[in-house]
């Protein structure tokens, strides 16, 4: 749907089954490759896509849905060169540098910079994976606790079906309370075609709605790109911080497991896991500010 309403809003007229057509799945696939998503990023749409068809036309040949993907698995090429990954002090250095450029703007301008500036230093301390970022809800997965802030996703939000909870570093404290009382407010007042009622997310668009999962995505690829010549995806800030570990920590290494909120423990020690999630958020907060104050 998102891709429709961005590139083939025609589309959006005809039913659900008949957008779906081998010339149309085979643009949305480039597109997604222009992009810069992963082989296994293009078969896992296109298996959604199949299994969406099937459901609202059971007795349709969806087969060349099949064939796109046989041809997508034939040319496959890695798409990220691991050596350009930026470190994660690089990227919370970025993050800062736009909410400071912010002061010198008003308006949707301010907003606009400050609230990306955010969302980049916000995953070089915290790396989430795209959905959770879009998903984050105040009073629900971003909550005052003790005069700082909680990041937390139950078993039902992620991708490992493990809770997973972080501390919002204190360099953040300041800048979220800012964008939450300033900038955030503004997006509010924001009208455009496609506003709807945001709620309670945190991320706000130009509009005056909630950002979507593509909507971050290309803020973040944007600012990148402006800063270092290559834009860098949402998990990409995923990559860089087992690099930053591995390059000044090497000792604490295995932490980038429960970091990233991945599954390294057996079922029965869920409550450990949990709290090495927050031992390892620590440690990795301190290496990035170990090196920015070169000590």
């Amino acid at each position: 749907m998102t891709y429709l309403h961005h590139h083939d809003r025609e589309a959006l007229k005809l039913l659900t089954e008949d957008r779906i057509t081998p010339e149309r799945v085979k643009t949305y696939i480039g597109h997604l490759q222009d992009i810069g998503n992963s082989t296994q990023t293009l078969l896992s749409r296109l298996q959604e896509l199949q299994e969406v068809a099937k459901v609202m036309d059971p007795d349709k040949d969806w087969s060349f849905i099949n064939d796109r993907a046989s041809r997508v698995r034939a040319r496959h090429k890695p798409v990220r060169n691991k050596k350009d990954i930026k470190l994660s002090d690089e990227l919370l250095a970025l993050g800062l540098k736009l909410m400071t450029q912010a002061r010198a703007f008003e308006g949707l301008e301010a907003a606009i910079r400050f609230r990306d500036g955010l969302t980049i230093a916000f995953l070089a301390l915290i790396p989430v994976r795209r959905r959770n970022l879009a998903d984050l809800i105040l009073g629900e997965n971003l909550i005052a606790i003790d005069g700082g802030w909680l990041v937390t996703y139950d078993e039902t939000e992620t991708k490992t079906h493990e809770p997973h909870e972080a501390l919002l570093p204190g360099i953040l404290n300041e800048p979220l309370q800012t964008y939450l009382s300033i900038h955030r407010p503004y997006l509010l007042t924001r009208e455009g075609r496609w506003t709807s009622d945001p709620k309670d997310a945190l991320w706000i668009s130009k509009d005056g709605s909630a950002m979507t999962q593509m909507a971050l995505y290309d803020r973040v690829r944007a600012r990148t790109k402006d800063e270092f010549g290559k834009a860098m995806s949402i998990h990409a800030f995923r990559y860089a911080a087992p690099t930053t570990l591995a390059i000044a920590d090497p000792e604490n290494v295995r932490i980038a497991a429960p970091l990233l909120g991945h599954r390294t423990f057996s079922t029965t020690e869920t409550y450990y896991q949990q709290a090495q999630t927050l031992e390892a958020h620590r440690e990795f907060v301190a290496t990035i500010a170990k090196r920015r104050t070169g000590v």
